[in-house]
């Protein structure tokens, strides 16, 4: 009982604890989600736990007051984050929100994907870096009486890696979709898109958004099971060395299952697809809250565009909106 009573004063005690290091930057926010206690820095993110969070019917005297654990190498400061997490932070929210979507599992979910996001950040600058290289070496030394042919060993394969995770994207974009609309059981995007029509009609905001976005989820996810089945309808080539003795960079194109990629530069392709991608994951939370605004909230409120010279963050372009005053007021 003395040692029970000795780790009771512990864990009861107040206590601080130092987050991340100097290097992060400063705190910018805490906030608890669920059980989850999560701090954002402006150059990462880590989740905080106290000891009764892990053992709490104290049976362990050996854990610390607190832990701490990153879970993101970038914060505040990126415009990525910002435009995917905060932005889905501020929409998220149970005074807005109708009572029956599970927020806590929707910025759950946000925080997953920010964190793939990342990855595929980071795995598309690393190529681009990598042909970089690569043209920038043979440049230097095709005077030099060297004949070796510029090339990228595992082309197919950090391809594979990089659509895969577009595609992973796409399944958990998806499932944040079906925490808004429930009754949407089955199915994929294209069967989404019938769904929204049959639902809210073909001049509905949201109906054509999906419609307009359905062409690059399909043409992604196609050449993602073209990698993956390796078939031959697409085709990735390598550098190409030219009788001049110039070389053209790495190209991709392909042909299947209703989607058609001319040939392009593979690296312009991989810039522009994780830019649409970014996009078309911000865009996508403001439609599905302006669906299921609560039926609770006091004064009146809509998802809208906030006016730059009105917004908290430049990169957080959405929030909610309240005729209150001289403008209205945004919710940030």
């Amino acid at each position: 009982m003395k040692h029970k009573n000795s780790l009771d004063k512990f864990r009861n005690s107040g206590g601080g604890a130092d987050i991340g290091t100097k290097e992060d930057g400063a705190i910018v926010e805490t906030f608890k989600n669920g059980n989850r206690l999560i701090i954002i820095k402006e150059k990462s993110v880590y989740e905080f736990q106290l000891a009764d969070d892990i053992d709490p019917e104290r049976k362990h005297p050996n854990l610390p007051w607190s832990t701490h654990k990153l879970l993101l190498n970038i914060g505040s400061n990126s415009e990525l984050f910002t435009k995917i997490f905060m932005t889905a932070k501020s929409l998220f929210t149970s005074s807005f929100v109708s009572i029956d979507v599970n927020v806590e599992k929707a910025l759950n979910l946000t925080l997953e994907v920010i964190q793939e996001f990342n990855v595929l950040d980071e795995e598309i600058k690393d190529y681009i870096e990598t042909e970089n290289l690569v043209i920038k070496h043979y440049e230097e030394n095709k005077g030099n009486g060297s004949h070796s042919v510029p090339s990228i060993p595992n082309l197919i394969t950090r391809c594979k890696t990089i659509f895969q995770k577009i595609d992973h994207i796409c399944q958990i974009q998806m499932e944040l979709i079906r925490e808004f609309f429930p009754e949407f059981t089955k199915g994929y995007y294209t069967q989404l898109c019938g769904f929204m029509h049959g639902t809210y009609g073909d001049d509905d905001l949201t109906t054509k958004f999906f419609d307009r976005i359905l062409p690059q989820i399909q043409l992604t996810r196609n050449i993602r099971n073209c990698l993956d089945h390796r078939k031959k309808e697409i085709t990735i080539l390598n550098f190409e060395l030219q009788t001049t003795l110039n070389i053209n960079a790495p190209t991709i194109e392909m042909e299947d299952n209703g989607s058609k990629l001319d040939k392009v530069d593979l690296s312009s392709f991989l810039l522009n697809t994780f830019n649409k991608l970014v996009e078309m994951y911000e865009v996508v939370m403001p439609h599905l809250c302006s669906k299921r605004i609560s039926s609770r909230t006091i004064i009146p409120v809509e998802v809208t565009l906030i006016p730059e010279d009105k917004r908290r963050n430049i990169n957080m372009r959405f929030g909610y909106w309240s005729p209150l005053g001289d403008g209205g007021y945004y919710h940030q």
